[in-house]
């Protein structure tokens, strides 16, 4: 299988690159987004279990927030080597060949599975799609720097951006888009956080639109070190179990589950050429699948 075969291969970069982990006492990585982020916790606690699981020994490095930056940002700082040593980020072709990704979806491809964020009295107009082409006729609101939005652009889908995060709610309750895609784990915790701030907003949770998407962990192309430890991490926690166990339990994800909750879902499907090559979304090792999600309607 090729992740485990790759996974062998960057294991054996210890070999060369020895421990130059060992001796950093501290990682560096950004701040959280905002005051409201759940996601943040979710992926520092991730990453302090795999550093432990595969420590071997060594000493476990502490994780030191320094600045809070948009993705864009946080790939020019991890290619610097400045800022940051560690980030986590939605994967495409080109972060993959600009940093070292430690290829494994950190919440199994859940990202990818997105419910809609919508005005409270727009509910009945998404009721009424059930496919692409009704869907192209709406906005969708998303991040500037978020390789969603090509996705979303390249399935014909309008989309109206803005390169902070609050601000995307914002966006949607004055109207200005017409729904906020959201992971499939993130819109009922996010909603609920914001309900006073904005009650006229509301999860749209019958309909998903689906693309194949991961987050990785992401380091500097040259810091072998750090992402076969990483690596090796992650590999172990999905042998015995403790990465579904933290996707299934963490307070940022567990609200997913279980995936087929609702007894009818609709699903509309669309590509994701930006995909890497390396990502087999097939693969159930590293990724949920559609048919997780979907007890009785059928997909687009």
């Amino acid at each position: 299988m090729k992740l485990r075969a790759f996974f062998i291969v960057t294991s054996c970069l210890w070999l060369w690159c020895g421990l130059a982990v060992a001796s950093t006492a501290e990682l560096r990585i950004p701040k959280p987004r905002s005051d409201l982020d759940t996601s943040y916790g979710y992926y520092t606690e991730l990453l302090h279990k795999a550093l432990t699981k595969a420590a071997k020994g060594r000493p476990v490095p502490a994780l030191l927030p320094t600045m809070d930056m948009e993705q864009d940002r946080a790939v020019q700082e991890l290619m610097r080597g400045r800022t940051i040593d560690i980030y986590w980020m939605g994967t495409d072709k080109n972060r993959n060949a600009a940093l070292r990704a430690i290829p494994i979806p950190l919440e199994r491809g859940l990202m990818g599975y997105r419910q809609f964020v919508v005005h409270r009295k727009r509910v009945a107009e998404f009721e009424q799609v059930h496919s692409l082409a009704e869907l192209q006729k709406f906005t969708a609101c998303q991040g500037t720097h978020w390789p969603d939005t090509g996705i979303l652009r390249a399935a014909d889908l309008k989309v109206k951006t803005s390169t902070g995060y609050e601000n995307l709610f914002k966006q949607i309750a004055a109207g200005r888009c017409d729904y906020f895609p959201r992971g499939f784990h993130e819109i009922r915790i996010e909603m609920n956080k914001r309900a006073g701030e904005f009650p006229e907003l509301v999860a749209y949770e019958p309909l998903i639109l689906h693309y194949p998407f991961a987050v990785y962990f992401f380091v500097r192309q040259d810091n072998h070190a750090l992402a076969a430890w990483v690596q090796e991490g992650l590999e172990q926690m999905i042998d015995d179990g403790e990465l579904l166990a933290h996707i299934q339990q963490h307070p940022h994800t567990r609200r997913a589950f279980p995936l087929a909750r609702l007894a009818e879902r609709r699903i509309i499907n669309i590509p994701n050429d930006s995909l890497p090559d390396s990502a087999d979304q097939f693969d159930t090792r590293y990724w949920f699948q559609p048919a997780d999600f979907i007890p009785s309607a059928k997909a687009q």
